[in-house]
């Protein structure tokens, strides 16, 4: 039987593309680097992730003052131990996703693995690209309401916090790796939990932003899924991928 053409693998594009790709997920490209950003594997508009997540709730809002209140009350009663994990935290990649919950991967080992779920996540970025020039959402550290969130110590986030990346990807990775690993489900959704908790831990987003994120995540992972190249790509790599996980 015929496979489907797959579409450019952007890391045999080198390092430009490379480059995209991390100043995507930090919603951080210039204006002519976003025109030439195209889907790896999505037809545009093949996901409306405008109307699946909505906007956030407006400034001074009965419903953002409760939001900030509970950022506020989080990173004031933060732990050390629980600073030190949402730190580490801020690394958004699938080997940190998998630390978080005991969840050995051998990905240095596991070439093809390592490239796809890389993939996957650029698709994501870019999506998110077109939702968040909508909002213009201030953090939760940015923003003075008689005292001032206090961020986690390090790079600070730039940008609209609304719908939050690290939430999407946590949930884009959740989903990928159920397909693959349906007996990993549980830690794999507490580990979506508290990926996002690291982000109101550390002062960078909101309840909101977080659900926001979680509805895309989980909806590109479904497209992408669905979509007949990259799905015989992912089914190419099941076997690799549970390996990879430490599992037969």
């Amino acid at each position: 039987m015929n496979r489907p053409v797959s579409r450019p693998n952007p890391f045999r594009l080198g390092a430009a593309a490379l480059g995209l790709a991390a100043a995507l997920m930090v919603g951080s490209v210039p204006a002519a680097a976003q025109q030439r950003a195209n889907l790896l594997w999505l037809e545009p508009g093949k996901v409306d992730i405008a109307s699946l997540i909505g906007l956030p709730p407006a400034m001074n809002s009965p419903e953002q003052k409760r939001e900030f209140d509970e950022v506020l009350q989080i990173t004031l009663n933060r732990t050390p131990e629980r600073e030190k994990a949402a730190i580490a935290d801020q690394y958004q990649t699938l080997a940190r996703f998998l630390e978080g919950a005991d969840i050995p991967f051998a990905g240095n080992e596991h070439r093809e693995v390592r490239l796809l779920y890389r993939e996957a996540q650029i698709e994501l970025g870019i999506v998110l690209l077109g939702v968040r020039r909508l909002t213009s959402r201030q953090r939760p550290f940015t923003v003075w309401n008689k005292v001032r969130v206090k961020p986690c110590p390090g790079g600070r986030p730039e940008g609209t916090s609304f719908p939050a990346g690290h939430a999407a990807t946590a949930a884009l990775y959740a989903e990928l790796l159920k397909e693959a690993a349906p007996e990993l489900a549980a830690k794999l959704e507490q580990r979506v939990a508290d990926y996002g908790e690291s982000r109101l831990v550390c002062g960078f987003h909101y309840r909101s932003d977080l659900v926001a994120g979680d509805k895309a995540g989980r909806a590109i992972a479904r497209a992408l899924l669905a979509e007949r190249a990259f799905r015989a790509r992912f089914d190419d790599t099941r076997a690799e991928t549970r390996l990879a996980l430490g599992l037969k």
